[in-house]
């Protein structure tokens, strides 16, 4: 129960609820977790302190994190909440599947329609993770280096475009990966760099 709560990060009441029933979780265990103090159910799902949340999480087995977020996406609605769905369905899964890549990158697109960089990114890293094909792994891998680095998480933009594959990209897309790095230099250095690496990004 602890564990699906803390798979949960909204806190959303009512979907753990729906994915306790789906594990056979009783009221009963809900009501001694809270009788412990571990976490209160008022609404909505507040661990006692950020640590127990991380703790919990850290603490359990990788299949047993992945039965928890199975639970959580099979309780959430597909039409009312994709992308956490989608979400779930990924941290589920420990195998390549482009099924769930695809959802991950659409789900991508609409965070970055609401401006919500961090969470594209996020999305797009975990889609890349799971795309089959090198290719197309390497391209997810790029946007979510692009979409990072938008986020302001300049070293971990970096470190996506060490982990790509990039040989497996066109000219163009390398080219792309030149020019972010001069971008993310120009950011970091304030352009001490920059000049030198746009150019070489621009020769191609």
């Amino acid at each position: 129960m602890l564990l699906l709560a803390a798979a949960e990060p909204l806190g959303d009441a009512a979907l753990l609820w729906r994915a306790a029933q789906q594990l056979g979780i009783s009221e009963a265990v809900v009501h001694a977790a809270e009788s412990e103090g571990l976490l209160t159910l008022d609404g909505a799902v507040v661990f006692r302190h950020p640590l127990v949340r991380s703790a919990v999480y850290s603490a359990a087995e990788p299949n047993e994190r992945r039965l928890a977020h199975r639970a959580l996406a099979d309780a959430t609605d597909p039409l009312i909440d994709p992308d956490r769905r989608a979400w779930h369905r990924a941290q589920a899964t420990s195998m390549p599947d482009e099924e769930i890549a695809s959802e991950l990158e659409r789900s991508a697109a609409q965070a970055l329609a609401r401006g919500g960089y961090a969470a594209a990114a996020a999305f797009l890293q975990r889609a890349a993770t799971l795309t089959p094909v090198p290719l197309r792994r390497a391209q997810r891998t790029l946007a979510a280096a692009q979409t990072k680095f938008r986020a302001g998480a300049l070293d971990e933009a970096l470190g996506l475009l060490s982990s790509a594959g990039i040989g497996r990209l066109n000219e163009l897309d390398r080219a792309r990966v030149k020019l972010l790095r001069a971008q993310i230099a120009f950011a970091a250095t304030h352009g001490s760099d920059a000049p030198r690496m746009l150019l070489a990004a621009a020769r191609g």
